[in-house]
């Protein structure tokens, strides 16, 4: 087995995240930023109303740092902004986000 690379461990530090706040729903759960800035994390949805499949960006509101996943199911109840949404729309939940590239 290749050794992990230091991008493999920070990105699945990050899923890992996104799985405890996912898995955690409908509770909020305080999760802190794997990056370790103290950072609140954040999940977004976007995705189609009626079969809540779509995608999600995990991000961190102090580094502004980020994962985009796509292809999830979005918890019934959890909001979600539609494909459809503007770039207004989209701005007003989702800041400027630096995705972090997922690790080969």
């Amino acid at each position: 087995m290749p050794d992990v690379t230091e991008a493999q461990r920070r990105w699945e530090a990050w899923f890992d995240v996104f799985t405890k706040i996912r898995d955690a729903w409908p509770e909020e759960v305080s999760v802190a930023c794997p990056d370790g800035d103290g950072g609140r994390m954040t999940i977004t949805y976007t995705g189609d109303p009626e079969s809540r499949i779509g995608f999600a960006t995990l991000w961190c509101d102090v580094g502004l740092d980020g994962i985009f996943l796509s292809r999830v199911g979005i918890p019934e109840g959890a909001e979600m902004l539609s494909f459809d949404s503007t770039t207004e729309e989209r701005a007003a939940v989702l800041p400027n986000v630096r995705l972090i590239p997922p690790a080969e």
